[in-house]
């Protein structure tokens, strides 16, 4: 998410309603963490195509001399999604705005700009529950009996990172892959004594983004939109994954965020008294999809926390 604009306004409001809206929104942002995010040119369609080569085996066949070998057949797999639009708005009446102790309408922007990255957070949120690949706490076949002891714990982590690494998923540009871990698991996996905490090994900048620590090779980033299965127990996921195991399209940046406040005044007719003025927000055209679920584990757990 990057730009935000609103309209009717005088510049200065604008630019406050901006900046202000786009800050809020970015704290309560988690699942875009490890997106890969696609630029998709407008007049193209609601459908965008995500294109992955697949792994050429090793060519162990010596080369006969002065012969050349046979060519090797590139392939794709082709992911597809498509894209739809969101957003969400309030009226807000005249008196309201003449008594109340918002001034400028701060806290009513805010509202809205936390309904916003919530949004944009769950609809990524849903498209892994959809396409990962379930690591069941425990050792265990079926949800069912997981149980509270079942904690995520670094033998977990390990087991994650064993299988993105057998299914070669790549990690990111700092060497780690990436995981969302839940509140409610943090407290369980922080008991690890190899458990390194962001405060220790980074700078302030990264505890602010929401990094947490880092545990095997894994940088964790904690969300308190939790992922959870009533079961037995109630079972919560935390996400595990490599570079590129999913996306969300962006076209011309439509998928940023667009606050919108529109004062009262403005000759509409279906507002004859200006009795109100609006605020709302709106995503032009956005999309999440696990690209690879073989790159993707959920790791569903217990707490004792």
């Amino acid at each position: 998410m990057n730009d935000t604009t609103t309209t009717s306004l005088s510049g200065l409001m604008a630019t406050f309603y901006s900046k202000d809206f786009l800050a809020r929104a970015k704290k309560y942002m988690v699942y875009d963490v490890g997106a890969q995010k696609r630029p998709m040119p407008a007049n193209s369609g609601k459908t965008v195509y995500f294109n992955r080569f697949t792994q050429l085996a090793a060519a162990t066949s010596a080369l006969t001399e002065e012969t050349l070998p046979t060519a090797t057949a590139l392939s794709t797999t082709v992911v597809s999604a498509t894209v739809a639009q969101y957003g969400s708005y309030g009226t807000v009446s005249d008196l309201y705005e003449l008594t109340t102790i918002d001034e400028g309408l701060r806290e009513t922007v805010a509202v809205f700009a936390e309904q916003g990255a919530l949004t944009i957070d769950t609809l990524i949120q849903t498209a892994l529950v959809a396409g990962a690949t379930a690591q069941l706490g425990g050792g265990h076949s079926l949800i069912s009996d997981v149980a509270t002891s079942d904690v995520l714990s670094g033998a977990e982590i390990r087991k994650a990172v064993k299988t993105l690494k057998k299914n070669g998923a790549h990690k990111f540009d700092d060497g780690n892959f990436k995981a969302i871990v839940p509140v409610s698991a943090v407290y369980d996996l922080m008991g690890n004594s190899e458990w390194v905490n962001a405060r220790i090994y980074t700078n302030p900048a990264d505890v602010l983004n929401g990094e947490v620590g880092k545990l095997y090779g894994v940088t964790f980033y904690e969300t308190n939109t939790e992922t959870t299965t009533s079961s037995t127990t109630t079972v919560y996921t935390t996400f595990v994954f490599g570079k590129n195991a999913y996306g969300i399209v962006d076209i011309n940046g439509s998928s940023n965020v667009e606050i919108i406040v529109k004062k009262s005044g403005s000759g509409d007719t279906a507002n004859p008294l200006n009795l109100y003025s609006t605020v709302g927000w709106k995503i032009k055209a956005f999309v999440a999809k696990v690209l690879n679920s073989d790159w993707i584990i959920a790791v569903k757990t217990g707490t004792q926390g």
